[in-house]
């Protein structure tokens, strides 16, 4: 087992609940299973081998609020690392990466964002350098992390309304962007306004809804939202036809737990049934989602990876001229820092992929700033990468986020789930789920790779898993993002 150790000015800069957020990463940047823990004035790190790699750690900025930020790779020593300075480091040496290989791809750097980045980094070499007094150096790199952050996100809103220039040059965007509808049609009111924003929709057909007793099939909410979408012109993404957690399905399969032949069986034949009742009025398959994530009663992953496969292939038969997808929740793998889990995302759809199975694309499942069964608030700057390396495998990726617009308790969601609010939000007069989205939409609908964006929650109305993570609120009413995407649908899409 190997160790690092760190020292740090003021320990709340680590947020209540952070030291199990905290984990060690190798160069694929796939999470080791990592412990944490004080001893003394040392933050101690240990994790399962003693190879160098980086730390991501949830940090409290002044002004900006709380983030998700990573060292540069970190070698075991026996001199203790000094936290503030290795962060500052980490993340100036991201943000020089992402602008190298930004600016390599044609983007012009604005003088004024090449001198904040120098300045950050003058910052952090007067940090690095003045090691010797521990407040000093702490200081700067406090000065170097703020600015550093800043500059990052006006540096990834130039790239994204360059590189939207620059589709718009050579073709009209074709990136489809909607919102998952949820169990039921809802009202016209809601209805209007998400034609005026959306170009698709997702229907979930919910297994737990259709089939609530065993063989017994009720289609008419999900053929209500068909034949609405269809009427609206709006192009249709189905799925997930399995969803491997205990929400995916119905209560009566708990009585086949343990029996992995005939669980398969049921679960295909509701795949089956689901596709040939709906082929060619449907534009996207999602055939399964949460498969690296979920805990569907007690399948492992090797059995889950089988079912998955085994969905493919059947979808494929049955409606071969429908794109497939399959999606990934979590895909920077959070997650696996405190399971035993031996797969991470990637090894998932890389055993798909080599299965030549025709899989049409990715999905990649992102709710931000939501613990547990989120993904933690990073620097926008870093989803440029995540999208590189699910890029790698040149199929087109979907991407399904949500984030909070309120930190308050929300009644209608999940019970004990944390939330966190984008770092900076509250610097900004705009709603906090505003300014997430006004940073991130641009970002993937400036990528070629990326062809459907879905927001994952319709309305807070109705029960749901995510607090405040709705287009529309509690009241029904339709939030700034919700305008955001219409605005974006008319200037882009």
């Amino acid at each position: 087992m190997g160790q690092l150790r760190f020292r740090l000015q003021d320990p709340s800069r680590i947020p209540e609940g952070g030291l199990e957020r905290i984990y060690v990463a190798g160069a694929e940047e796939i999470p080791w299973a990592t412990r944490t823990r004080w001893q003394d004035d040392e933050l101690v790190v240990e994790r399962s081998n003693n190879e160098s790699g980086s730390l991501y750690v949830p940090w409290v900025v002044d002004g900006q609020g709380q983030c998700f930020l990573a060292t540069a790779t970190l070698m075991e020593r026996e001199l203790p690392y000094q936290l503030e300075v290795e962060l500052a480091r980490g993340l100036i040496q991201r943000i020089r990466n992402r602008l190298f290989i930004w600016q390599w791809l044609g983007m012009q750097t604005p003088a004024l964002l090449e001198e904040q980045l120098s300045d950050a980094t003058l910052l952090f070499s007067r940090a690095a350098t003045n090691q010797s007094n521990p407040a000093l150096a702490a200081e700067k790199a406090e000065a170097a992390i703020d600015l550093a952050l800043r500059t990052s996100e006006e540096l990834v809103a130039e790239y994204s309304r360059q590189a939207t220039a620059s589709r718009l040059q050579q073709t009209p965007v074709s990136t489809l962007m909607g919102v998952n509808l949820g169990p039921k049609l809802p009202n016209v009111e809601i209805r209007r306004k998400l034609v005026e924003a959306c170009n698709i929709i997702q229907l979930p057909i919910s297994w737990r809804a259709i089939e609530q007793s065993e063989g017994k099939r009720n289609w008419k909410q999900t053929d209500d939202q068909l034949a609405w979408c269809q009427k609206a012109g709006l192009k249709v993404s189905a799925g997930p036809l399995l969803q491997l957690d205990d929400r995916g399905i119905p209560d009566w399969m708990v009585l086949w737990d343990g029996d992995f032949d005939n669980l398969m069986q049921l679960l295909l034949d509701h795949v089956r049934a689901v596709v040939s009742r709906y082929a060619g009025r449907v534009h996207l398959w999602v055939v399964a989602s949460r498969i690296n994530t979920g805990k569907m009663l007690s399948l492992e992953e090797e059995q889950r990876l089988h079912l998955v496969a085994n969905a493919l292939d059947l979808v494929r038969r049955l409606d071969p001229r429908t794109p497939t997808v399959v999606s990934f929740d979590q895909p920077w793998g959070e997650y696996l820092a405190v399971q035993s889990d031996d797969l991470a995302p990637s090894h998932y759809a890389d055993a798909l992929v080599r299965a030549d199975l025709g899989i049409s694309g990715f999905a990649l499942e992102i709710n931000a700033g939501y613990d547990p069964g989120g993904s933690f608030h990073r620097p926008t700057i870093e989803w440029g990468k995540l999208l590189d390396q699910w890029s790698m495998w040149g199929l087109p990726l979907m991407v399904c986020i949500s984030t909070a617009s309120d930190s308050s308790r929300d009644p209608a969601a999940r019970k004990n789930i944390e939330v966190n609010m984008p770092a900076g939000s509250h610097q900004s007069d705009q709603d906090p789920q505003r300014y997430w989205a006004g940073s991130v939409l641009p970002l993937l609908l400036a990528r070629s790779a990326v062809q459907v964006v879905l927001w994952n929650q319709l309305t807070d109305a109705e029960p749901h898993e995510f607090p405040h993570a709705g287009l529309f609120d509690a009241k029904q009413k339709g939030k700034p993002t919700l305008d955001l995407m219409r605005d974006l649908r008319k200037s882009l899409l």
